[in-house]
């Protein structure tokens, strides 16, 4: 009995090993079906090689003997010996075309098969179920540019929080970048946004700028995507943080320079507390004005103020929307804080914060746009009103999440890697990792000299003066009340 019994569960397992294979055969050839392209060379070259290995295996030592056989048998055995004979022979002919149509499928589906299966894997390892106990399933892997792919998966239930908080587990499991993780159309789905290639540890100024095709643009960095470059006016202001050493101060310089040089018309007001050290090499140049302490720092904002208010009169005279410097005539103005934090965190400069918001509430239609950066983000900096105003952040790495979180929304910046010039550019809910442009001390000086010389050439000039600086009555007061 027992004997019969075993024989029994052998050939029951043997049955259902082979129904196994069967349906993984037939998977691989749903995929080999999806991969069918007529105009693709590789797809003909192997149907090419399927089916001359599979003629010579089966008719290669034997078609002579067939031959005989067909002539014997077709001219003396009955009619319906032939007509057996015929059907046996479309038989042959069926199963070789089913032999090769399968095999063709295997070879065309099992790459993509095998992709499936390690993505499959790799979201299995990450841990991802439901309460129920389903798992996340892979549906579908689309190329979606040059190296770059994206991963639809039905998330079963599964929050995009979830998914977004195994992206490194993802990265290892995929041995690619995960650039973002986002939700399908399909609100059930979540789409794993992938690339193969990473991003350099340096990316040289002049490399990136040889992109800058628009004038008033600046340089974020390489992206994933390739040369990340902004047009300032519809930005149309940007935040810059991230702690000491990461590589803040060079991008806030570097800005400024492709600025200076992308731009025809424009004039810089740099406000820089730690009496200009980092804006040393720009104070030169006839298109910039600089401020070393926190007086001048708040004057020269009260003259933007009064200059927003002005070119706002000369909208509502003309009826335009925005200011165009070169229909209206007048310059483009930026105005970059190296470290605002020093300028706007003290509470009796009230009057400095009270500009800043203004201008950044209100100056993008007036050509103005605002370029503060600062260490850390937090409203005894920067207020909430002026951060939400501020939609283009530069971010990058913070020491903690809670930094990271005020910044950019999330704690994405945290989890930068240690790389100087590492950041993520964030506008708008677009997230990407950038390596923001490098360039040396003397490079810049050059490139500073380059622009002197040609408005002292004239083959460079501005529609306008810089502005005439007053000191403000309010300030002076301030300073008064505060030193009593």
């Amino acid at each position: 009995m027992s004997e019969k019994k075993s024989k029994g569960d052998g050939l029951e397992n043997a049955v259902i090993g082979i129904g196994k294979i069967l349906f993984l055969i037939f998977r691989i050839c749903t995929f080999g079906i999806k991969r069918v392209n007529f105009k693709n060379f590789d797809m003909w070259a192997t149907v090419v090689i399927v089916a001359t290995t599979l003629v010579i295996l089966i008719f290669g030592s034997t078609n002579y003997l067939e031959a005989g056989m067909k002539f014997v048998f077709g001219e003396i055995l009955p009619f319906y010996f032939r007509l057996f004979f015929y059907l046996s022979e479309m038989s042959q002919y069926v199963t070789l075309m089913t032999l090769f149509i399968v095999s063709s499928l295997v070879i065309f589906g099992f790459k993509e098969f095998r992709k499936y299966a390690v993505y499959q894997k790799a979201i299995d390892r990450a841990g991802l179920k439901t309460a129920t106990g389903e798992k996340p399933k892979v549906t579908a892997i689309l190329p979606t540019g040059e190296n770059r792919s994206k991963v639809v998966v039905e998330t079963f239930g599964v929050g995009l929080g979830k998914f977004e908080a195994q992206k490194d587990s993802f990265t290892a499991g995929f041995k690619q970048t995960v650039e973002s993780i986002s939700l399908a159309h399909d609100k059930g789905k979540v789409e794993i946004h992938l690339c193969e290639r990473d991003l350099p540890t340096m990316a040289h100024f002049h490399e990136l700028y040889a992109h800058v095709k628009e004038p008033y643009s600046f340089i974020i960095g390489q992206s994933l995507k390739g040369p990340l470059i902004q047009p300032i006016r519809s930005l149309p202001h940007l935040l810059i943080s991230g702690a000491t050493g990461g590589g803040k101060s060079v991008f806030f310089r570097s800005t400024m320079l492709s600025l200076l040089k992308s731009s025809p018309h424009i004039q810089l007001y740099l406000l820089d507390l730690k009496r200009g050290v980092e804006v040393k090499e720009f104070a030169a140049l006839p298109n910039v004005k600089t401020a070393k302490d926190e007086t001048e720092a708040t004057n020269i904002l009260g003259a933007l103020v009064k200059e927003m208010n002005r070119r706002y009169k000369i909208l509502e005279d003309s009826g335009h929307k925005y200011i165009d410097p070169k229909r209206d005539e007048l310059d483009l103005i930026v105005v970059g804080i190296d470290e605002a934090a020093a300028l706007f965190g003290k509470k009796s400069n009230a009057l400095a914060s009270q500009h800043i918001g203004e201008l950044a509430r209100l100056a993008r239609a007036a050509g103005i746009h605002l370029i503060p950066s600062t260490q850390k983000p937090v409203k005894e900096a920067i207020s909430t009103e002026t951060l939400d105003n501020l939609p283009g952040r530069m971010t990058f790495r913070m020491i903690s999440s809670a930094a990271s979180n005020v910044a950019m929304g999330g704690n994405l910046a945290k989890k930068l890697p240690a790389i100087k010039g590492r950041a993520m550019w964030t506008n708008g809910s677009d997230h990407q990792q950038v390596q923001a442009p490098y360039i040396d001390d003397e490079t810049m000086e050059m490139e500073l000299k380059v622009i002197k010389d040609e408005f002292e050439n004239k083959e460079r000039k501005n529609f306008q003066e810089l502005l005439d600086v007053k000191v403000s009555t309010k300030m002076t007061k301030i300073k008064e009340s505060g030193n009593q």
